[in-house]
């Protein structure tokens, strides 16, 4: 009998205990979704986004929304959204990283520097202090706060961070650049020159140190060695940020290539890929019917050039998931560029069919038929585009560029001018456009985007433009474009 109750006293214990792991898995479920769904931003308008960059924020927002691989999901999320300029959505991603990793101050890192970009410099500040005391060891933190306590007028504070970062780094450049514009500043200025003297000998290609320093000799009236550090200045070469390991593995998910130069990024960037590339492919096997996932492996596979690797991926893509618009698009990309023209018209095709809906796939279809010279059939494909989605900005410009080369200037004008309407930024390459027409003497070209310009985007600069024109076409022997520029020039003066 005390056998029996032992042993149901034990039994009770183990369904006491596994009640307890389940309701803890239960809560621990919960709070991942609630940190999640707090972290992932709508997906803003990624039109001016490359394809394959789009299609990355996609396919992570759709990992992360069904609550896999949640840290790698917004590590993703947040590394193209900051490097590509969307500030606002990074640093949401980025406070839900910071709450599954609260000890990481990369985080805190990330957002101060979102902040910055935001104009909001109390924020930036809390958030670099909130890194100081999280990774202490991470000196371009001291330079960042000291820069941003001078901007604030905190000399005092600034100079306590220049002398951390000298404690960390000795005999900083940026440090002592710092120390001395804070002497400089206070009247100090043979402290000024000694930091400066000092950055010169042991650093000779530093620009802005020999900059201040032949401004401080000329405040001192010694013309002759203000006038050396000037020509010294001239053969430095141009001003290099401290070195910022956190911020350069960013910019790898960005698609600027000015961030690529600076930081030697090509082969970072293609590291970056190939680590997505295994996320995606993890992801897909959790999700082999999402067709998004699929997309992503085949445009990091593109952006690799493995173009064979990304057509099959994007075929088993569309097997699992045939009504995904995107891949049919990506496909005929890969095929255009392994030279398949006639395949990659017909990947269209087949998308067309099993997505009728998506203006998308005839647009991109319009594009490929105009490519190889039939514009009949491209513009019956933009016009079909326009009428799915009347919103559709791209496709409206493209049907407007192809109207404008086949000379059918008024029906261009009427899409090129929906086109600026519905996207503003679209009146800056009119304008290119317009220009490049001139040049060239096709003045009702020329005309045709001007008109767009002056009727769709007002406001726009188009004085100087017309005065080209008029010009142009009066020196052509063109007098009626040259009246017509001439009347538009004096509607727009009024």
């Amino acid at each position: 009998m005390r056998k029996v109750i032992f042993v149901s006293i034990g039994v009770a214990g183990v369904c006491v205990a596994a009640a307890a792991l389940i309701g803890w898995r239960v809560s621990q479920e919960r709070w991942v979704e609630a940190v999640v769904k707090e972290a992932v931003p709508a997906v803003p308008d990624l039109s001016a986004w490359p394809h394959g960059s789009a299609a990355q924020v996609r396919a992570a927002t759709a990992v992360a929304s069904r609550f896999e691989q949640p840290v790698a999901a917004l590590t993703e999320l947040a590394g193209l959204y900051h490097a590509n300029g969307c500030y606002r959505e990074a640093a949401q991603v980025e406070r839900g990283l910071l709450t599954f990793e609260p000890k990481n101050g990369r985080w805190t890192y990330l957002m101060a520097d979102a902040s910055e970009k935001l104009n909001d410099p109390e924020a930036q500040r809390s958030l670099l202090e909130a890194t100081l005391r999280l990774a202490p060891y991470y000196a371009t933190t001291r330079i960042k706060l000291a820069e941003l306590l001078l901007k604030m007028g905190l000399p005092d504070e600034a100079r306590a961070q220049y002398e951390w970062r000298l404690t960390l780094v000795p005999g900083d450049p940026y440090a002592r650049l710092g120390l001395a514009r804070i002497a400089s500043q206070a009247g100090d200025r043979v402290a000024a020159v000694k930091y400066l003297e000092a950055i010169v000998a042991e650093h000779p290609v530093f620009p802005a140190a020999r900059n201040l320093l032949s401004q401080i000799y000329g405040e001192m009236g010694d013309a002759t060695r203000a006038e050396e550090q000037r020509r010294l200045s001239g053969a430095t070469g141009e001003w290099r940020d401290p070195e910022d390991p956190w911020m350069d593995g960013v910019y790898t998910w960005g698609f600027d290539p000015y961030h690529f130069n600076k930081i030697d990024g090509t082969p970072l960037q293609a590291r970056r890929l190939d680590a997505s590339l295994a996320f995606y492919t993890r992801a897909v096997r959790k999700s082999p019917d999402d067709g998004r996932l699929y997309d992503a492996i085949g445009q990091i596979d593109l952006q690799l050039g493995r173009l064979d690797a990304a057509a099959a991926t994007l075929e088993s893509g569309l097997a699992a998931a045939p009504a995904t618009a995107a891949l049919y698009s990506t496909l005929s990309r890969v095929r255009s560029l392994q030279g398949q023209g006639p395949a990659s018209i017909a990947v269209l095709r087949r998308g067309v069919a099993a997505a009728p809906g998506a203006p998308g796939l005839r647009c991109d279809l319009g594009s490929v038929l105009e490519a190889g010279g039939s514009r009949d059939e491209a513009v019956a494909e933009y016009r079909e585009a326009v009428r799915l989605d009347p919103r559709f900005a791209e496709a409206h410009w493209s049907l407007g560029l192809c109207l404008l080369a086949m000379a059918r200037d008024s029906e261009a004008k009427a899409s090129l001018g929906r086109a600026v309407e519905l996207k503003p930024a679209r009146g800056g390459d009119l304008a290119t456009l317009a220009q490049g027409a001139i040049d060239a003497g096709r003045f009702a070209r020329a005309g045709c985007c001007i008109h767009v310009l002056v009727e769709s985007c007002p406001g726009s600069p188009v004085r100087q433009l017309l005065e080209r024109a008029a010009a142009a076409a009066r020196k052509g022997g063109d007098a009626r474009a040259a009246a017509d520029f001439e009347e538009l020039l004096a509607r727009s003066v009024r």
